[in-house]
């Protein structure tokens, strides 16, 4: 397996010598963190932390949040995976050039819909600063996120590379788990902190480094062991939530299950051996999948203006039971709604990049685009 233009391909072989196929299964883990977002932005605008979670219905959602919520971690741990064997060169500098273009225009949508739609008033000024702080496009903190981590990427891969055996690869990711999410998930409880936590917020460094691991080894674990792991510990998660329910019966954190958590980091892992090991020989489905993965960047930012008016409609208007059904109907009509959009400014981006000016500059896009 190699890298070209941050796509991963692997050779084939077949009586007409040797052929390149893109990577199946970092598409399926792609598309699946896009609808995962998706459902994050779901639970936001629905009200499900403010209704009660005490039935089965109830049990159910939360049992199902921990999973939604490895989406982020899934982008930023594919990120690694594919980007692990990049170095300092020019061309790896200028590959951030479609990023900030998709962002440009993305925002530029967003204005009149913030202005004429949700009636937001502030003065040109404002914008601007909404613009320069990633605030404009209302997803965009992620692209903030991503030019730092596309900033390190050189450096970190050189701590990686100069790391000769598999002791000292995980000596590495442990280092950062230790870092980042041990303090994350003990330092909230009624001790305070316990743990040191001065640099808990660069947990994306830890997933980088733990696509770089899976990248460098391949393991490939028995999937529905996997399965049924991450089964058991999403329904565990569930029902200590439940157990530490506010008072009023409302969803409550009783256990870290933020970004930034163990348990996070342990069912975004699991999920994500479980879908890179994909394979699919049918030309039609790699083709479709390769064809939404090429979008999800666009989709991602672009959501907003779709699910800030689909997710709210029925607000607690319907039982816990059926949320989770009624979940899956409004992400599909999210995506349907934004994807057009999105491929439109996909293709805007390509067209003002000439063919041979993009072979020049690579592509940086972030583990949200086939650009990876």
């Amino acid at each position: 397996m190699f890298t070209e233009n941050n796509i991963v391909y692997g050779r084939v072989h077949h009586s007409g010598g040797e052929k390149r196929e893109r990577d199946f299964g970092a598409d399926v883990v792609r598309i699946t963190a896009l609808f995962l977002v998706l459902w994050v932005h779901y639970y936001l605008r629905n009200g499900f932390y403010y209704r009660e979670v005490t039935d089965f219905g109830g049990f159910l959602t939360t049992s199902f949040r921990p999973v939604v919520m490895t989406c982020v971690p899934l982008f930023m741990m594919l990120t690694g995976y594919l980007k692990c064997g990049k170095s300092w060169n020019l061309k790896y500098y200028r590959s951030i050039v479609p990023v900030l273009l998709s962002y440009l225009i993305i925002s530029a949508v967003h204005l009149p819909y913030r202005i004429f739609v949700q009636q937001e008033s502030m003065t040109a000024g404002e914008w601007v600063l909404q613009f320069l702080h990633f605030e404009l496009a209302t997803y965009g903190w992620y692209v903030s996120m991503y030019i730092g981590l596309f900033l390190i990427t050189p450096l970190l891969n050189l701590i990686w590379r100069s790391c000769v055996s598999r002791q000292a690869h995980l000596a590495v990711v442990f280092t950062f788990v230790l870092l980042t999410f041990v303090p994350a998930t003990f330092n909230k409880t009624s001790c305070g902190n316990i743990v040191p936590n001065y640099f808990q917020s660069i947990y994306y460094v830890t997933y980088y480094m733990i696509g770089c691991f899976i990248r460098t080894y391949r393991p490939k674990p028995n999937r529905w062991i996997l399965l049924a792991l991450v089964v058991a510990f999403s329904v565990f998660l569930g029902w200590l939530n439940i157990v530490t329910r506010t008072e009023a019966g409302n969803y409550h954190t009783g256990f870290r299950t933020a970004y930034n958590g163990m348990p996070e980091g342990f069912l975004t892992t699991s999920m994500f051996l479980i879908l890179y090991q994909f394979r699919c020989r049918r030309p039609a489905v790699r083709k479709l999948a390769a064809h939404i993965s090429g979008v999800v960047f666009e989709v991602y930012l672009l959501s907003y203006l779709a699910d800030v008016r689909i997710f709210p409609l029925f607000y607690k208007k319907y039982s816990m039971f059926l949320y989770i059904p009624v979940g899956i109907v409004m992400t599909m009509a999210v995506f349907i709604l934004t994807y057009p959009i999105a491929l439109a400014v996909n293709r805007f981006v390509r067209k003002i990049i000439p063919r041979t000016a993009r072979e020049r500059i690579g592509t940086a896009k972030p583990a949200f685009s086939k650009g990876d």
